[in-house]
């Protein structure tokens, strides 16, 4: 059966280690909606901060989506129309904050373009010497997508606008230890390991894999007919969700388990080499 829908998560996956797309993919991409393949993007960005991936693929001439904040927010290209799941209230910000402050972890709630940033005064001197020793932006890039960041320093901060995710920040090992009971404090949401040092909350039942299934139902297109590429914990819904689940080669262990198959990594083109073996039958 032949494939119709591509998903693609963007970092590790369709965006390399510079977070730029490697021209071979770009073209096979471009070359697959020639084919009448529909192109999602599914990413924890959204499609605002994406410009740079959208425009070299010419998403924007097909019909095409962009499943962004893990799935919340649904663009469809073709009619211009966003498409919108649950989202998180002011309440769920304090819970989460509140668990950050006793429990020293970040907490940023991404609301659209503005983003709340409750962290410690401890944490936050380590963020400016990370900054200072490696180079890293101290609000993580986000500026870069046109996104405002407040810094903020109480728990009980009232949040007035919805929240799309909340993502939580600390070192690899704090997590490694620490991760199983934030998911059992916050067991009535969906905590995803994004990265060692990088965790994102999404309200229960709003993935990259719900929003696949929703586009696949409206466009006709089943299971079977689907294929996604991801790396990290927030893409295994996908694989729950189309028939053709592609881990990279830098992809978590987790996921590669759960695969359908697997590639080469972000930066060895895994992406072009798998839609020659699968779309393209190179």
């Amino acid at each position: 059966m032949a494939i119709k829908l591509i998903a693609l998560d963007l970092d590790g996956t369709l965006l390399t280690s510079s977070k730029k797309i490697d021209e071979v993919t770009r073209q096979k991409l471009i070359d697959a909606q020639k084919l009448g393949i529909t192109i999602v993007i599914a990413t924890g960005r959204d499609k605002g901060s994406i410009s740079f991936v959208t425009d070299p693929l010419q998403l924007e001439y097909g019909n095409n989506f962009v499943a962004g904040m893990n799935g919340q927010i649904i663009y469809d290209f073709a009619n211009k129309n966003y498409y919108v799941e649950d989202v998180f209230g002011p309440e769920d910000a304090k819970k989460v904050m509140r668990l950050g402050k006793k429990m020293n972890f970040e907490v940023i709630s991404c609301c659209g373009y503005d983003h709340y940033d409750l962290v410690s005064r401890s944490l936050k001197l380590k963020k400016k010497i990370r900054s200072f020793l490696f180079g890293e932006p101290i609000d993580y890039g986000f500026k870069k997508g046109k996104q405002r960041f407040f810094m903020i320093h109480d728990c009980e901060y009232e949040i007035t606008k919805d929240i799309n995710k909340f993502v939580f920040i600390q070192t690899a090992a704090y997590f490694k230890k620490n991760l199983p009971e934030i998911r059992k404090q916050l067991k009535e949401y969906d905590i995803y390991e994004v990265a060692h040092d990088w965790i994102e909350v999404m309200p229960k039942g709003v993935s990259k894999g719900s929003a696949i299934a929703k586009i696949g139902e409206y466009l006709n297109i089943s299971k079977d007919e689907m294929m996604a590429f991801g790396d990290a914990e927030n893409d295994i819904s996908m694989f729950e969700n189309v028939k053709y689940g592609i881990a990279m080669g830098n992809a978590m262990d987790y996921l590669k388990q759960n695969a359908y198959d697997i590639t080469d990594t972000n930066d060895q083109q895994g992406i072009a080499k798998a839609l020659d073996k699968y779309v393209f039958n190179k």
